[in-house]
Formats: C-alpha cells, structure tokens, sequence
C-alpha cells in the first residue's frame, strides 16, 4: 500500500527538522553552551524518533500533535533561553503547523506559542518593534490558515468530483464500492436489516434513437431527481453505468424494499417523459444476507434484475 501524503509530510518536516538544528546543536556543544545544546539535542532526537516511528508504523493519527507540540515548544525554549533574536523561527516553525494539523487546531496551538513568547518580547524589545513582530506572526498565521482552508475544500470539492457521476450527479460506480464495504461493516455491528435495488431503464436504446443522446441524458438526470425525491436521506443512488442505477435502502429488509421499489416504479411510469412518452423501468431488490459478500448481494440482485427485464419489464422482482 503506497504511503498517505500526510506520511510524507510528517516525515519531510521531522527528518527536515532534525537535519537544520543538528548544526546548531553541534555548535552548541563546541562553545560549551550546555543548556541550549541539551535542549537542541533533544529537539533532534525527538524528531528522528518521530520521523522513524511514522516510516515504520506509518500512524499518523498523534504524531501530527506530539510533532506540533515537540515544534512549538522548542522554538519557544530556544528563544526564551537565547532571547528575542531567534524569533524568525517562530514564522516557519507556525506555518508548518497547518500542513500537519486541522486548521483551528494549528490556530490555537500557533496562538497559545505567540501568548507565550509575547512576554519575552515585551520585556526586551521597543514597542514598535514589539508591535511589528506581533502583527507579523498574526499575518503569517492568517494566511497559512486561509491557504489550508482553500486547501481543504479543494481536497473535498476533488473528492466529491471522483465520487460523482459528471451527468446526473449520482454517486458512480467507485462511491458505491466504497459505501458497499461501509454498510456491510455497519451491518455486522447493528444488525440492522439493509437493502439494495438494482434499475435499469427499459428500452433505453430506442429513447436515444428516436429523441437523440441529448434528451436520453436529460432523463436520466430526471430520472435520477425523482427517485432522489422519494427515497429518504439515509438512502442513497448510484449511476453504475449507462442507464443502469442502485438504490441503497438503509434500514429496509426485503418487505420494505419491496414496497420502496414498486413505488419508484410507478413513480417512473406515471410521470411526464419526452412527448409523452411512457417511460419505464425494472427493478431487481435483495436484502443483505448476513455473512455474505458485497459481490454476491449484488449478483442476486442483478439476476433479480434480469428476471424482470426477461418476464415483460416494468415490474419488480424479488432476489432469492
């Protein structure tokens, strides 16, 4: 399995981290500056553990907190024992906070050091200086929280896009992979009853002969607001492909999705098509059957599917 990004840049940072201070603390020891040479080797070997342990266990979930508070904490030590010269590290050691952590908690973690420093800064430098470098540090943090915020809804918007499918905004065939594992997970533990519907639109074909491929979309995506209409939230539908679509039905055993199934059927032939042209579907339903994996769900359901198509369409017909 190929490392996250997150992997990469806990790495970069921790390794990174280390690699610049080690000559510090190299200098450190020479000049015999004992306490900022055992607080700078200490940072070093703190990020080598950190930078080692990620490539080796590949978790993530604290290591991003335990790297922002071993980077902060540091920097604020450093300067506390060397004073207010070594504060150009603050604005680095700040913004790599926000490539590791959500974007309030690097705020608050970012703002808390500068609280802590602020003190310092007051006490050894002129107060517009003073002023100037708190109102950097506020500036350098705004931006680095506005840029990981764009970067977040950039990273959802793309994640939404290869989940979506581009014409009816159903979800497509990898969203409903993934949610297929999800809900055979949550199955196990709730032991609540779960049901898929399998659609296919009959006579597809002759609706993009007759009418062109325009309105054969056009369809589809009312077909898809339709069905979206009448299911309910915790539901959800999926474009497998073509004119072919699944419905997943949280909560329903076989009655109900029976029930759910011919009401979208009737839905879908009573409603006003392309000059009034009748348009129906078929629909194959199969509850899930504890112990029993995604693949096959979906084949007794798709041979259910076939059976409706085979004996006339327009119809529902019940997985065994």
């Amino acid at each position: 399995m190929s490392r996250t990004s997150k992997e990469y840049i806990i790495m970069a940072m921790a390794f990174g981290a280390a690699f610049a201070i080690s000559p510090f603390a190299t200098m450190r020891i020479i000049k015999s500056e004992w306490i900022i040479a055992l607080v700078d080797s200490s940072l070093v070997l703190g990020f080598l553990i950190l930078g080692v342990y990620v490539y080796l266990t590949r978790k993530t979930q604290y290591t991003a907190i335990i790297l922002s508070i071993l980077s902060l904490g540091g920097m604020c030590t450093v300067i506390y024992i060397k004073g207010p010269s070594l504060i150009y590290w603050a604005y680095p050691t700040m913004v790599g906070m926000y490539f590791v952590l959500a974007p309030r908690t690097a705020v608050f973690l970012c703002l808390l050091a500068a609280a802590i420093l602020a003190p310092l800064l007051a006490k050894h430098l002129e107060t517009s200086m003073f002023m100037a470098i708190v109102m950097t540090l506020m500036v350098n943090n705004a931006f680095a929280y506005i840029f990981a915020m764009g970067q977040i809804r950039q990273r959802d918007q793309l994640a939404l896009l290869v989940r979506t499918d581009p014409l009816t905004n159903a979800g497509n065939r990898r969203a409903f992979d993934e949610k297929l594992d999800d809900v055979i997970a949550n199955v196990k533990r709730s032991l609540q009853p779960i049901s898929l519907v399998l659609i296919d639109v009959d006579h597809f074909k002759r609706i993009n002969d007759n009418f062109g491929h325009a309105a054969g979309d056009k369809v589809l995506v009312n077909l898809v607001k339709l069905i979206n209409a009448r299911i309910r939230e915790t539901d959800t539908m999926y474009r497998l492909g073509g004119e072919e679509f699944v419905v997943l039905l949280t909560g329903a055993d076989l009655m109900s999705a029976e029930r759910i199934s011919e009401e979208i059927r009737l839905l879908i032939e009573s409603a006003e098509w392309l000059d009034a042209q009748k348009i129906t579907i078929s629909l194959g339903t199969a509850e899930y059957i504890s112990g029993e994996t995604a693949s096959n769900w979906l084949t007794r359901a798709d041979t259910a599917l076939y059976e409706a198509k085979n004996s006339g369409r327009n119809k529902v017909c019940l997985a065994k």
